[in-house]
């Protein structure tokens, strides 16, 4: 991930959409002939726990967190937090990156605001509270942001 971060940069939403269904022959699907501009960061590999995440975000660096995702991910409250119920479990098969931004606390308990990709229409304007409580035991990795990189001039790889 974060080679292709660094090498070819990442496209805005609009230039390189979800696809809506995977096609059966990986051969017949190409890149985008045209994705628009790209940004692109240098980062390496972070520590998995929420004091580093927290550490990082108050020096001003954004952190992608790679987790697990579960029920509560796709539905949060209309204050746009994320808190697994009692019996939820993390399901490994469904992972996803986020990008932390910031830090705080719903009902006491530590929380990480995240920036996910899925568009405006996903927590609140594209943003969520992720509870420590969700992130625990779902947060499998970690990369640390560092200074963005000129992809302009980059051929994307496929």
């Amino acid at each position: 991930m974060l080679d292709a971060l660094r090498g070819d940069g990442q496209p805005e939403e609009h230039g390189w959409p979800y696809l809506e269904a995977v096609p059966e022959d990986h051969g017949l699907w190409n890149p985008p002939a045209v994705v628009g501009d790209r940004y692109g960061r240098d980062g390496q590999p972070g520590t998995k726990n929420l004091a580093s995440i927290i550490a990082l975000l108050d020096t001003g660096r954004p952190v992608v967190i790679l987790t697990m995702l579960s029920r509560s991910f796709f539905m949060p409250t209309g204050d746009g937090v994320v808190d697994p119920a009692n019996d939820e479990q993390p399901e490994a098969s469904q992972r996803h990156a986020v990008i932390a931004v910031g830090h705080g606390k719903v009902d006491g308990t530590a929380a990480i605001l995240v920036r996910n990709s899925w568009g405006t229409g996903w927590g609140l304007d594209g943003h969520a509270w992720l509870t420590e409580r969700f992130l625990a035991p779902r947060l499998f990795a970690t990369a640390n942001l560092m200074e963005a990189v000129d992809v302009s001039s980059s051929t994307l790889a496929a």
